[in-house]
């Protein structure tokens, strides 16, 4: 059983050199049912981001769109690293997942937000800004928690107009 992204090296050098290469085994790792399993492929695809962020996002837009709810949390998981570099180039992908109703999903796209708001607080603040036009129950739970590292003013606006909803 692969628990480790060590077990996967010859899989990110793989990736590395054509990351299509390497995309369907990770989704079938992504897919299963053992949250190890699935925790070494969202790294394995953010080790490989890091060297092809354009490929790796691009198929992670097509992961969004899964009817797995593990394939989906992947498709956001795998990109934390880009959008602590470049969030906007992950915001398609998140946006698809703005109303995902499985936990797991939320929790990981507003993990997505922390960490790029580490860095572009402004950033995700104008994001959590638009979300709020959506006043859907799931999107308004990632504002909530993907706003926690938006400068405070901003934190106090998002939880007033959430407090409107």
């Amino acid at each position: 059983m692969v628990t480790k992204v060590s077990q996967v090296k010859d899989i990110v050098q793989k990736g590395i050199k054509n990351p299509r290469l390497v995309f369907n085994t990770i989704k079938k790792m992504a897919a299963n049912s053992d949250w190890k399993i699935r925790e070494v492929a969202a790294t394995a695809l953010l080790e490989i981001s890091k060297k092809k962020p354009e490929e790796v996002i691009v198929e992670m837009k097509a992961w969004a769109k899964d009817k797995d709810e593990n394939i989906r949390r992947c498709a956001s998981e795998s990109l934390r690293g880009v959008a602590r570099n470049n969030p906007k180039a992950v915001f398609f992908v998140v946006e698809q997942l703005k109303n995902d109703e499985s936990l797991y999903v939320k929790k990981s796209v507003a993990n997505v937000l922390r960490n790029a708001g580490r860095y572009y607080p402004d950033f995700v603040f104008e994001v959590c800004k638009k979300w709020l036009k959506v006043k859907d129950k799931n999107t308004d739970w990632i504002i909530k928690d993907g706003m926690k590292k938006c400068k405070p003013a901003q934190q106090e606006y998002l939880k007033k107009q959430l407090g409107k909803i």
